[in-house]
C-alpha cells in the first residue's frame, strides 16, 4: 500500500524570504499529489510567525530524525524541527542566517539518505548574505553535489511542462562563457541528460537537441568559431560512442517554437538566459529547478528569495507545487526503473 506513497524533505530556504510562505500554502493546497508526504525541516517558531501573516490555521506535528509513515500525520505540517539563531524579521537579510539554511539542506540530505524519504525539495536561499559567511560554493547545485557520496558531475535542468533545457553554463558573465564551453563539459553534459532522462522520466530513447553559442550557430565560421571547433566536435563523438538522437548545433532563435519542440525531449544550451527565458516566457510560475548526476532526487522552484514580498501573504507556491510534485515522480520512476 505504501509503495506508491513517498515522503519528500524540503529544505527551510532562506528564513526571512518567502519560502516558508509558499511551503505552508503548498501543504495546504489540494494541488500536491495525494501520494506524497510532505516534511520541512525547519524552525517551528519560524513557521507558526508566517501561519500568522498568511491567516493559517494549520496544525504542526514533529517528526524525528528516523521517518517512517506512521509518524506522518494527515492534514497537518509535518515538520523536522531545527534551531534557529534568532527572531525573523521577514523581508530582511541576515548573515547569521547561514547556519540555519545550511543546516536544513545538510539535515535534508542526512535525512534522506538514512530515511525512507525519497527526495528532496530545496526553498530559495540568499547567495549574497552566504557568500559572506563564507560559504565556498557557487550555489544549491554544487553545495548539493559536495554532499552526495557519488560525487558526479551536478547537472541544472529547468523544467515545465512543455519544455526541459539545461544550461551548459550558469551563473557566469556573458563574456566568460565562450571561455568555459569545452568540448568535455558538453559530452559528459550530454550523458548525464541522457542517464536522466531514461531512467528519472521514463523517456526510452531520449531526443537531444545542442543550441550553438553565436547567432545561426556561427554561420559556418562568419559569426565565431565555437561551433567548429568545439560544439560539433563534441557532439560528433558522442555520436561515435552511443546510439541516440542528437542534433545540434541548432540556432537557439529557432530551437524554441511550438513546431521545433516537438521534435525533441531536452535542448542543451550554451548559457543561462538561453535556457531559461524560452522556460519563463512559456510558462513562468511553474518552472522547476532539477539537479541531475547526484545520488538522491533533488527539485527546486524555480524563483528567487522574494524578500519585497515577504511578509504580505502575496507569494505564489504554484511553483514549489510543481517541485514537489515533480520529485515525487521522478522518485516513482526511479524506483520502477
Amino acid at each position: 500500500m505504501n509503495s506508491m506513497k513517498k515522503v519528500i524533505l524540503i529544505s527551510a530556504g532562506d528564513p526571512a524570504s518567502i519560502s516558508t510562505e509558499i511551503t505552508i500554502k503548498a501543504i495546504e493546497s489540494s494541488k500536491i499529489n495525494k501520494n506524497v508526504k510532505p516534511i520541512l525541516v525547519s524552525n517551528p517558531k519560524l513557521i507558526e510567525q508566517c501561519k500568522k501573516v498568511i491567516k493559517s490555521n494549520i496544525q504542526l506535528n514533529e517528526i524525528e530524525d528516523k521517518v517512517n509513515f506512521s509518524d506522518f500525520q494527515e492534514n497537518q505540517l509535518n515538520i523536522m524541527a531545527i534551531k534557529i539563531p534568532e527572531n525573523i524579521i521577514l523581508g530582511e537579510e541576515n548573515i547569521k542566517y547561514a547556519s540555519f539554511i545550511k543546516n536544513s539542506i545538510i539535515t535534508c540530505v542526512k535525512t534522506q539518505m538514512e530515511s525512507i524519504a525519497s527526495a528532496i525539495v530545496t526553498n530559495p536561499i540568499n547567495k549574497k548574505m552566504m557568500y559572506r559567511s563564507g560559504f565556498k560554493f557557487q550555489g544549491h547545485t554544487d553545495f548539493l553535489a559536495s554532499l552526495s557520496k557519488k560525487r558526479k558531475y551536478p547537472v541544472m535542468m529547468i523544467v515545465n511542462s512543455e519544455l526541459k533545457t539545461i544550461p551548459l553554463t550558469i551563473h557566469v558573465p556573458l563574456k566568460n562563457v565562450p571561455k568555459l564551453i569545452s568540448k568535455d563539459l558538453i559530452k559528459i553534459t550530454i550523458d548525464i541528460a541522457k542517464e536522466s532522462l531514461i531512467s528519472l522520466f521514463k523517456i526510452s530513447k531520449p531526443r537531444i537537441v545542442v543550441t550553438g553559442l553565436n547567432p545561426h550557430s556561427g554561420e559556418n565560421g562568419e559569426i565565431g568559431d565555437e561551433e567548429e571547433k568545439i560544439i560539433i566536435p563534441a557532439i560528433n563523438e558522442v555520436k561515435q560512442k552511443q546510439d541516440c538522437f542528437l542534433e545540434g548545433p541548432i540556432s537557439a532563435d529557432t530551437a524554441f517554437s511550438s513546431e521545433k519542440r516537438k521534435e525533441y525531449d531536452l535542448a542543451i544550451c550554451m548559457y543561462h538566459d538561453q535556457a531559461l527565458i524560452p522556460i519563463k516566457t512559456l510558462d513562468f510560475f511553474n518552472g522547476v529547478n532539477v539537479t541531475l548526476g547526484l545520488d538522491f532526487i533533488r527539485t527546486s522552484p524555480d524563483h528567487g528569495t522574494g524578500f519585497d514580498i515577504a511578509g504580505k501573504n502575496i507569494a505564489n507556491p504554484f511553483s514549489l507545487i510543481a517541485a514537489i510534485n515533480l520529485a515525487y515522480e521522478m522518485s516513482v520512476n526511479k524506483n520502477n526503473g
